[in-house]
């Protein structure tokens, strides 16, 4: 990883950009990073991210991750993140909304 993607890690983490959504009943768990113009949608036991680096570059094989899924990995080891919870009516709105691809 670049110095500057590491440092665009460390900056996610710590400005608390990493989010953890728990829906309940159900107990799914989805993982958000607040980007500049957008949310990304990460799964870390695939890997993946709804981010156009995953697609462009991590998928083609030029890098292992994006800096998406640098950023929860780091923020699950440090516990820094926000945990948010909804009722599982919100849930089929929310992952429309994270993987609405038209919003840039």
């Amino acid at each position: 990883m670049k110095i500057r993607e590491s440092r665009n890690v460390e900056d996610i983490v710590k400005m608390r950009h990493v989010k953890k959504y728990v829906f309940r009943p159900s107990g799914r768990v989805r993982w958000i990073v607040v980007g500049r113009h957008r949310d990304y949608i990460v799964f870390t036991s695939v890997p993946y991210c709804s981010c156009d680096d995953f697609f462009f570059r991590v998928i083609h094989g030029s890098k292992p991750n994006c800096y998406h899924i640098e950023a929860v990995k780091l923020a699950i080891q440090t516990g820094s993140y926000e945990t948010i919870e909804e009722g599982d009516e919100w849930y089929d709105k929310l992952m429309a909304e994270w993987t609405d691809f038209t919003k840039q």
